[in-house]
């Protein structure tokens, strides 16, 4: 159940392979986060069905939501507006997820998200 979690990090289509949902997992663990997804990742297959954010899945309001690789469809929206924080990773700096979010970084996740997470093991470290 996504509903209580404090700390929430979504993955969406941007991630383009079941292979790649590591690098998500890695940054929710050095988090202490939930994994979720955007519908696509779960008609995929590639996470189940409970993990799915959004009108056709759960509704969460975590205090802090970390979007990467998610466009921002009105569905995923509806089912994640009510975080406190939102941080979104994408490449198009036009992908209506920036609308929302209180953070963006328009960049490949492939190279930020394994950094963050880099950055995050660190600061625990110090």
């Amino acid at each position: 159940d996504l509903s209580g979690a404090e700390i929430i990090v979504s993955v969406g289509r941007g991630i383009r392979g079941a292979e790649h949902i590591e690098l998500a997992r890695k940054l929710a663990e050095a988090l202490g986060a939930e994994l979720g997804a955007s519908r696509p990742i779960c008609d995929s297959g590639w996470l189940p069905l409970e993990r799915q954010v959004g009108s056709s899945g759960q509704t969460v309001s975590p205090k802090l939501y970390v979007a990467i690789g998610i466009s921002g469809a009105i569905q995923h929206v509806v089912g994640m507006k009510g975080s406190q924080t939102i941080v979104a990773i994408n490449k198009d700096e036009t992908a209506p997820i920036f609308e929302m979010a209180d953070y963006g970084i328009v960049g490949d996740l492939f190279e930020i998200v394994p950094a963050l997470t880099g950055a995050v093991i660190e600061s625990k470290q110090e």
